[in-house]
């Protein structure tokens, strides 16, 4: 009975003793650790298995000397627009024109009533003549010793002021006629009959509208292209087509839209263009040697830079930053490309730069894909 007690109690210790350790060796087992460890290292041993190349489909560009263009959105201008403002007041008697109509140079716009300006002239005539008596009448006291200089020089600057107020009554007299100062048609009427004009006030709004200006707000990274008396087009959304030359570049850029105003003079006889209407001008610059490429392979890089990914000779994609030129039905014309280029145009999307690719020719070989 003892011996069995005591050999239980040998047994127990041994058991107690190995969950202790932690080591499983003790009774010739493995641990679950080293199973895994075990398995890694074979799993590592075991070769790698090859991935194939990413195959993408390419076409070859050439480059061709293309006619650029700037083309601006502007609008139609006349060329000049004066106010014909009245200089007295007066209520309009007589009204010759309206809204539309083609005036002279000279031509009376509107004519203003007399008032008591008649009266007023007649009066201050009669002043002068009284007032050129006493002057003569001076004279000859001072030749004769009677009168003093001081009495000659009081009696001239009566005369002086007296001659002074006719001149001012017929000066008034003569702004109550309201004539066109340019030619031109009148495109603002406030002359009416029967209105009441004050200074400063207009009776007309004269517009030259031969010849007519285009005018564009171009881009200052842009404006250095275009020169005075360059040949400009434009197309007005009515559908007419348009031809003239740069007469004016503002010198000073609008600093709201970082523009700078740039006016084409444009021959429009007969009056028939109308101001203020929507036009796309062109500016004709100087060729250059650009690819015409599919629009859709145009794609952005990691920096938000515009491009087309490309491979070289040996099959190594490269992105390469373009420009565009102009749009097309045809595709996109840009530059930024060699002359000859090979150009990814389908599955760029799936590949990266410096990345090995096959193209739709190539046989698959042995290498791996970076």
């Amino acid at each position: 009975m003892r011996s069995s007690y005591l050999w239980a109690g040998l047994i127990a210790l041994v058991i107690g003793g190995w969950f202790a350790s932690g080591n499983p060796q003790v009774f010739g087992l493995k641990p679950a650790d080293q199973d895994k460890t075990v398995e890694k290292q074979e799993k590592t041993a075991a070769p790698e298995k090859k991935k194939p190349l990413f195959r993408v489909e390419v076409a070859t560009f050439e480059a061709k000397m293309r006619p650029t263009a700037l083309y601006i959105r502007g609008r139609t201008q006349v060329q000049k627009k004066v106010s014909v403002l009245a200089r007295t007041n007066g209520i309009v008697e007589e009204a010759n024109f309206e809204v539309g109509d083609s005036v002279k140079k000279g031509d009376l716009l509107c004519r203003l009533d007399m008032r008591d300006r008649r009266a007023r002239l007649a009066q201050a005539k009669a002043a002068l003549i009284s007032k050129k008596r006493d002057f003569e009448a001076a004279v000859k006291l001072v030749k004769r010793k009677f009168a003093s200089e001081a009495k000659l020089a009081a009696e001239r600057a009566n005369y002086d002021a007296a001659r002074a107020a006719v001149e001012q009554i017929k000066l008034d007299m003569s702004y109550t006629r309201i004539t066109a100062p340019i030619d031109g048609v009148i495109t603002q009427f406030s002359g009416e009959a029967g209105m009441f004009l004050q200074p400063g006030k207009p009776c007309a709004v004269i517009s030259v509208f031969d010849p007519i200006l285009m005018v564009a707000q171009v881009g200052e990274r842009s404006v250095d292209k275009i020169k005075i008396g360059m040949i400009a087009k434009a197309k007005l959304v009515t559908g007419v087509n348009l031809q003239g030359k740069v007469a004016h570049i503002s010198p000073t850029a609008d600093i709201a839209t970082r523009t700078v105003k740039v006016e084409v003079e444009v021959k429009n006889p007969g009056n028939k263009l109308h101001d203020g209407i929507t036009a796309e001008v062109v500016f004709p610059l100087p060729p250059v040697k650009a690819h015409l490429i599919p629009a859709g392979i145009i794609g952005l890089n990691d920096s938000g830079e515009i491009g087309v990914k490309t491979i070289d000779e040996n099959n190594i994609v490269k992105f390469l930053v373009i420009k565009l030129v102009a749009q097309t039905r045809k595709g996109t014309w840009i530059t930024g490309l060699p002359d000859r280029a090979t150009v990814i145009i389908a599955g760029q999307d799936y590949v990266k730069d410096g990345q090995k690719v096959l193209t739709q020719n190539d046989k698959q070989k042995p290498e791996v894909s970076s």
